[in-house]
């Protein structure tokens, strides 16, 4: 096989909604706009979020048209902005309309006053939020379009604040928060940067992707991937020649990505442990970057050891990574130089197989196999689901993909995907190909599938 046909020529999506490509978010989005600088932001999270497929419609304040035009809104969401101007009552009817009898979208608001858009929301955000803003919707006072829509709505909640860091951590802005979290608002938290009064701290809005991954989550989250501790392996493994060199693979790390961006928004506690991050994650994603074998390794032992201590339910662990099926038996402890060998050659040894290695009462066991052909892997990848006794890996769950169908780096995969079932009546359920993400929510959907299957016969 060429190289040209096992690595693809880019590994990283140059924007998030390349990476999200195949993965719409098919939600009624309400944008909260209040008097903050950082407004201008919320225009790109509208830009975002219409590329994504949501309908956005979207709530400003009298102060934030001071930074903003609502113009600029409606170029983007081709949705009326509600603001004091535009409210209108001529209408009394405050359902939905559709905006092609024969199309998929989402409605739209029927009529431009804030019953109407609060009834029409599945999802609301209030990006940014000024410290004025969080203390009106935490006492429930309603002066302006902006609060009397949030309070009407019946729709989840975003905050994402934005302010100087001395109003952020003042005791009331603080109450404020603790205030709108304990009525089940989601506080998207800020990052630190320069703020706009030129001085560098926390306050400053967080990230568009950040947002977007937060809307993505509350209309993803699954009862069943709460709070479960989800472990994933990604990138590629390398063992090390001299100090300098190594021998290696061409895995991007670009599908670990996808399953804990995936696994993240579904509600599971991801961990991801990886040689290389190439696309944008959330924050509350835990990585950890890793090089040899025995990194990942280390770094799996140590997260089931912490997992213990509070947790009997077992970690499912995602083994994506590529790692090194041989390394040299012989590490220089010098770089070696060119020009005293002439010849170099290298003693190979088997390395230590790390996913059979875990113990299958801590993990749940998910690999991952790419094969040359998909006769060979089939049969490769159900010997990975026997016990370690007969040979095998203790897998509950396999995904196999062919390298001539997916090249290394692609920004899309095809999948066969296996369980102990499989052993049975050699039955397997075949992903056409796709975007990564797409794929890995898939896969977490078979995953599930096979979890519960099995919990309801133990």
């Amino acid at each position: 096989m060429l190289d040209s046909q096992i690595v693809a020529p880019s590994a990283k999506p140059s924007t998030l909604a390349e990476l999200l490509e195949q993965t719409p978010l098919h939600s009624n989005i309400l944008l909260c706009v209040s008097g903050s600088i950082a407004a201008y932001k919320a225009l790109e999270l509208a830009s975002m979020l219409k590329k994504l497929g949501a309908q956005v419609a979207v709530v400003m304040s009298q102060s934030a048209q001071k930074f903003i035009t609502p113009l600029s809104f409606e170029a983007i969401t081709h949705n009326k902005v509600l603001c004091e101007q535009s409210e209108e009552w001529s209408t009394m009817d405050t359902s939905v309309q559709k905006l092609d009898s024969s199309s998929s979208k989402a409605d739209r608001p029927h009529s431009c006053n804030h019953i109407a858009y609060a009834k029409w929301a599945d999802l609301c955000i209030l990006a940014p939020a000024t410290a004025s803003s969080i203390a009106k919707l935490a006492h429930g006072i309603a002066d302006n379009l902006l609060t009397q829509t949030l309070l009407a709505t019946s729709a989840p909640i975003l905050c994402a604040p934005a302010m100087n860091t001395a109003m952020l951590e003042s005791k009331q802005t603080q109450a404020n928060l603790t205030t709108l979290a304990a009525m089940g608002v989601q506080i998207i938290e800020p990052k630190s940067a320069l703020l706009a009064c030129n001085t560098q701290g926390i306050g400053a809005l967080a990230d568009v992707e950040e947002l977007v991954f937060a809307l993505l989550k509350a209309s993803k989250v699954d009862r069943f991937w709460l709070d479960r501790e989800v472990y994933i392996t990604g990138g590629g493994a390398s063992a090390m020649l001299d100090p300098v060199r190594a021998i290696t693979n061409h895995s991007s790390g670009l599908q670990a990505s996808a399953l804990a961006i995936a696994l993240y928004t579904l509600g599971a506690r991801v961990r991801l442990i990886s040689s290389s991050f190439p696309t944008p994650l959330p924050r509350a994603i835990e990585v950890e970057q890793v090089r040899s074998n025995d990194d990942y390794k280390q770094a799996l032992l140590r997260l089931n050891k912490q997992r213990k201590k509070h947790s009997k339910q077992r970690a499912i662990l995602l083994m994506a990574a590529a790692l090194a099926d041989f390394a040299p038996k012989y590490r220089a402890t010098s770089k070696i130089k060119k020009s005293k060998t002439t010849q170099l050659h290298l003693a190979l040894e088997p390395t230590q197989d790390i996913l059979a290695s875990l113990d299958s009462s801590d993990f749940v066991k998910v690999g991952f196999k790419a094969e040359d052909s998909l006769e060979v892997g089939l049969s490769n990848a159900r010997a990975m689901l026997l016990p370690r006794e007969n040979g095998g890996k203790d897998c509950e769950i396999v995904c196999l993909n062919t390298l001539d169908s997916s090249p290394f780096g692609a920004s899309h995969n095809a999948f066969t995907l296996l369980n102990r079932q499989s052993l049975q009546d050699s039955s397997a359920r075949t992903l056409p190909h796709s975007t990564k993400l797409a794929l890995s929510y898939e896969i977490a959907s078979f995953i599930k599938a096979s979890l519960e299957h099995l919990e309801s016969n133990a």
